[in-house]
């Protein structure tokens, strides 16, 4: 069903899916499918409240790529202009950052994707004082960007191979690789970014696929999301394990669970929210995931693989917005959690 938002507003502080351009025209409701494809102002959400779609106007994200979800925001890339913006798509604000192709670093990687982005704050709130941390290109370096700057800053001596970023305990920007060590983004006393990165946990030995931060009350968690080969979509997750970082011995420590909590995961910047405080809405103990492989950024075989991983049954469920009938899925669905702060 096909919902206007302006007339049944959906609770803040609890996800959003945003869904892709595409998926409009297989819908009816209060607009006809036709129309409602035709439409390109209309950017549409499932929410797990309502378990309806829900439509904004909001013409400045047709068709561009969402590189992250953080403090409210949407992190909008152009493709063919390399041009970066922010989003608030409560309000439509905009906050136009510089065009990657101006930077230094961009020439040199041959995918020139932004994998993701978070913020370190809410610009809104923060509008001088705020940071952009991304992943980037090819060989997956961290880059940055720092409210006024002229261009982004590739961290040199931070190495390849970054698979997600989170701000944690609302102060440090954390990264971890594909192999899980586990940085700490530094910044100078004037508050920008350093070349470099402090490594507070070494590679950690596993056997998965992409690996995701997360902050559980107060403590880091690590997840690991374990992917296998499906026919028809080539790709599908069938597991996450979880791991707690033991700050003082500097080690991952495996858990079996994560009690109360939901964790969202995907393009978003991983979050993590109590399920008591929406009952029967989520599913605690749960993992809640949107697809997010980072290698097939230039195939449209990608978007299909979401939904609910119960670490107590060790099984998947459907998310309840089923996207299986759909021949491609672009721009891929991404969580969002609006903010009014």
């Amino acid at each position: 069903m096909l919902v206007d938002l302006a007339h049944n507003p959906l609770p803040l502080d609890f996800p959003w899916l945003m869904l892709p351009d595409h998926h409009r025209h297989h819908h009816h409701g209060v607009h006809d499918g036709a129309e409602a494809y035709e439409n390109q102002n209309l950017k549409c959400f499932f929410s797990l409240y309502t378990h309806q779609t829900h439509c904004l106007v909001l013409p400045e994200a047709f068709e561009k790529t969402v590189c992250g979800s953080s403090s409210g925001w949407l992190i909008l890339r152009d493709e063919t202009t390399s041009s970066v913006a922010l989003l608030n798509p409560l309000n439509r604000a905009q906050i136009a950052l510089p065009q990657l192709c101006s930077s230094p670093f961009y020439d040199q990687d041959p995918s020139r994707v932004l994998h993701k982005a978070v913020l370190s704050a809410d610009p809104s709130r923060y509008p001088f004082d705020y940071k952009v941390l991304a992943i980037f290109g090819e060989k997956r370096r961290l880059v940055c960007y720092k409210a006024r700057d002229k261009t982004w800053t590739v961290l040199q001596d931070a190495g390849n191979n970054y698979e997600d970023i989170i701000l944690f305990k609302g102060e440090e920007l954390l990264a971890t690789t594909e192999i899980g060590k586990l940085v700490v983004c530094d910044l100078d006393d004037d508050g920008c970014f350093s070349s470099g990165v402090d490594e507070i946990a070494p590679p950690f030995t596993f056997k998965g696929g992409k690996v995701y931060l997360v902050g559980i009350g107060g403590e880091l968690v690590m997840l690991i999301r374990f992917v296998q080969d499906n026919p028809r979509y080539g790709h599908e997750t069938y597991d996450f394990e979880a791991y707690r970082y033991d700050q003082f011995e500097s080690e991952w420590e495996p858990i079996n669970g994560l009690g109360e909590w939901t964790i969202f995961v995907g393009h978003n910047h991983t979050s993590a929210i109590k399920a008591q405080d929406f009952k029967g809405l989520i599913k605690p103990n749960c993992i809640y995931f949107t697809d997010d492989s980072l290698d097939m950024e230039d195939s449209l075989m990608v978007g299909h693989d979401l939904g609910v991983f119960s670490m107590e049954d060790r099984k998947v469920e459907p998310l309840g917005c089923d996207l299986s009938g759909f021949m491609y899925v672009w721009p891929r669905p991404v969580w969002f959690m609006p903010s009014m702060a």
